[in-house]
């Protein structure tokens, strides 16, 4: 569990550093306002929401609760589709990357893996050769 741990950071870290393309199904959140932190959120279903109201979602729920804390944060970017495996989502960075560099990077993927039936080496594999 450690090792997975620690290669989540490193792929939240390198994914900070990257560049960002338009074809990307990105939900902008709100304009870029410099005197706040920003927040991309990567994964799946689960990552989007999928048949919850926005104000339901992982990210925006995450955001609220960083306001909350007097933190201050704009709305996520979020580049998540539904049935997305690890495989997936690295492809599509890789293919277009993110053009600006964030504060916070929230990583919810996996579940398609597990349902493809995909071992937790292939999981952990995809994320070491990013």
């Amino acid at each position: 569990m450690k090792k997975l741990v620690a290669l989540s950071v490193i792929f939240l870290s390198l994914i900070s550093c990257a560049k960002k393309s338009d074809s990307f199904p990105v939900n902008p959140g709100t304009a870029m306002d410099t005197t706040h932190n920003t927040y991309l959120a990567l994964g799946d279903s689960y990552t989007i929401g999928e048949s919850v109201p926005v104000g339901d979602r992982f990210p925006v729920q995450t955001a609220n609760r960083l306001r909350l804390q007097n933190i201050k944060i704009n709305d996520p970017d979020i580049i998540a589709v539904t049935g997305w495996t690890t495989a997936d989502l690295l492809n599509a960075l890789d293919n277009n990357t993110p053009r600006k560099n964030y504060s916070v990077v929230s990583l919810l993927i996996g579940v398609n893996n597990q349902y493809r039936h995909e071992s937790i080496e292939e999981y952990k594999q995809n994320l070491l050769n990013y």
